[in-house]
């Protein structure tokens, strides 16, 4: 006898059902969302605004701000984006 349980994939009934859990509640995911949003903004501009003021003391005690100028080319278009985020135009017809 041949074995036929290849015959069963066939039928329209599936194998494997997925289980549906609860749904995640609006209001906690804005929640988390916030959060996560105000927590990066605030470590980007305190760790920007440390390295910047870190290098300049070290610019003021050696006379080279090289290192000023590299730490701010990489902080300067962070802080650009977000201060454009939060206090950019939020409106499509804004002129």
């Amino acid at each position: 006898m041949w074995d036929t349980s290849w015959e069963r994939s066939r039928t329209s009934e599936p194998r494997f059902r997925p289980r549906i859990g609860r749904e995640f509640e609006l209001d906690a995911v804005h929640v988390i969302d916030a959060r996560t949003r105000g927590f990066l903004s605030r470590a980007i501009a305190i760790g920007a605004g440390g390295a910047v003021a870190i290098t300049g003391g070290y610019g003021l005690a050696t006379g080279s701000y090289v290192a000023v100028e590299v730490v701010w080319a990489v902080a300067g278009p962070m802080l650009g984006a977000m201060v454009t985020h939060y206090f950019g135009s939020t409106g499509k017809d804004t002129r």
